[in-house]
């Protein structure tokens, strides 16, 4: 067992070379510690077929992503040579598997694995390519095939079911743990498949989370910033390489023109890795998708309805939401930016033209937002329909308006028992899935804080994180304002 054990040691040493000099020649990068670290364990399971699960939580641009693409590269070049050259069992085919909460994220990792293909092609390997486009990487050689697919992990996603033998999660802080456990793991079940999350700090207890307090030390890898800057100074000692001074730079750059703070929540979870769990969820995944229906979307609505405008900024969206008398969400409108002239003849359009029925109509007057108000009215005017626009100003209403919209979204119970389900209800199947997605994930990462008996509902910091659709959606809810009667919700309109 023994001769066994260091005859096993002295393979994988020499596999890991073979992984440091193959990198070194695609890419022209050395690996650093850390990114050996998470490449080794993956390597040995994989090879091994330990269906191992590992977590790797890196400071913001220090090479999570990097190592996993270019790990899974080396493993598309080498994995059926060198389990043939070592006598291993091998896979009968190997599939890969990419995912994070949006296409864009799950498109990272799997971009730069297109990409170091590309290059050994370049190099003069081997490759022929069945199919190679934006999801789908399909190759064939003389080894048995090896398929790469990317895929969105969002709630409003349905991913086609594949069987693999590595998959791999991305920006896992955000990923929503019932998709994860009930939609994506099976997919490597019949494999024992090797699964990699990799992520920052985040505000919610989730899987990745739960992952980085449970696994043993040799199954995940953390790199805060301050051992990030300790392994490229010393990288810089060694080699003299002005390279590995960059990242210092960077973390600089980002403190002084973006204005970030290190006491930030921002800095704490992307850099730090931190993980602020102090702030509760507004609502739940559980209670969010239970809100979810299949109902008819028309083309025009005749009956009452009413409207909520969250007016966006230069890097927010406005966002206008519908909803009926009967709490139904029966559009989503968005525009980028802050051009609100456009934005209200749109918004004037849509309502002249499609919900005949429009009564009431609120709209964020918080600061100069007012304007955009005054400007709607009149517009709305124009239209000779009877349409009341009201400003609400966030600075002193949100606590009412968020207060509002959770008793809304929560069914009345009693003794655990239903007494009345939910007044609001999103649509199950809607055409455009990037704004439901949207919508359904900035409802799971708003975040209450409860001061004074106050509620303060915002998104977590970060240019990743918005609340335009809950925004939105609590001032089209205003209207439905609920009275406390203990057995049963009334509502008054107005």
């Amino acid at each position: 067992m023994m001769y066994q054990q260091e005859n096993l040691h002295h393979a994988f040493q020499k596999i890991f070379n073979l992984r440091d000099t193959f990198i070194k020649k695609i890419s022209g990068r050395t690996l650093f510690p850390s990114q050996k670290r998470l490449s080794d364990v993956i390597l040995k399971s994989v090879f091994l077929q330990q269906g191992e699960i590992f977590a790797g939580e890196f400071s913001r641009q220090t090479g999570k992503s990097t190592i996993v693409s270019d790990t899974d590269t080396f493993l598309f070049m080498f994995y059926y040579p060198i389990c043939k050259a070592l006598g291993w069992r091998m896979y009968p085919e190997f599939n890969f598997g990419f995912f994070a909460p949006q296409q864009e994220q799950a498109r990272t990792i799997f971009n730069m694995l297109k990409e170091n293909l590309k290059k050994c092609k370049e190099l003069g390997f081997y490759l022929e390519f069945d199919t190679f486009n934006g999801n789908t990487i399909n190759i064939r050689d003389k080894y048995p095939r090896r398929q790469a697919y990317c895929f969105t992990a969002s709630t409003t996603s349905h991913p086609e079911s594949k069987t693999f033998h590595k998959i791999n999660y991305d920006e896992s802080q955000d990923l929503p743990d019932i998709q994860v456990e009930k939609a994506i793991m099976p997919m490597g079940a019949s494999t024992n498949a090797t699964q990699v999350f990799t992520g920052v700090g985040g505000y919610k207890r989730c899987k990745f989370w739960q992952l980085i307090q449970s696994l043993p030390p040799e199954n995940k890898v953390i790199l805060p910033i301050e051992e990030a800057l300790v392994e490229r100074i010393e990288l810089y000692r060694t080699t003299k390489d002005l390279y590995y001074l960059n990242y210092e730079k960077y973390i600089e750059q980002i403190l002084r023109l973006n204005g970030i703070a290190k006491d930030s929540d921002h800095y704490k979870t992307q850099y730090m890795l931190q993980w602020i769990l102090e702030r509760g969820q507004f609502i739940s995944y559980e209670a969010l998708i239970k809100l979810e229906e299949d109902y008819e979307l028309y083309h025009e609505y005749t009956k009452p309805c009413y409207g909520g405008v969250d007016w966006g900024k230069m890097h927010d969206s406005t966002v206008f939401t519908i909803v009926d008398i009967e709490g139904y969400v029966l559009d989503w409108y968005e525009w980028r930016g802050d051009d609100y002239s456009s934005q209200i003849e749109e918004i004037a359009e849509i309502v002249e033209k499609k919900f005949i029925g429009m009564k009431h109509i609120n709209c964020d007057s918080t600061g100069t937002q007012d304007m955009g108000v005054d400007n709607l009215r009149k517009r709305l005017m124009d239209t000779g329909r009877r349409i009341q626009v009201a400003g609400v100003n966030f600075a002193s209403h949100k606590d009412q308006l968020y207060k509002n919209l959770s008793k809304l979204m929560h069914p009345i119970l009693m003794k655990d028992i239903v007494v009345e389900p939910s007044f609001v209800k999103f649509p199950k199947k809607y055409p455009d899935l990037g704004k439901r997605e949207r919508f359904v994930k900035q409802f799971l990462d708003l975040q209450k804080e409860v001061k004074n008996e106050k509620w303060r509902c915002n998104h977590p910091e970060g240019p990743q994180y918005h609340d335009d659709y809950p925004d939105s959606l609590a001032l089209a809810c205003y209207v439905h304002k609920t009275q406390s009667v203990p057995s049963n919700r009334r509502f008054m309109i107005g």
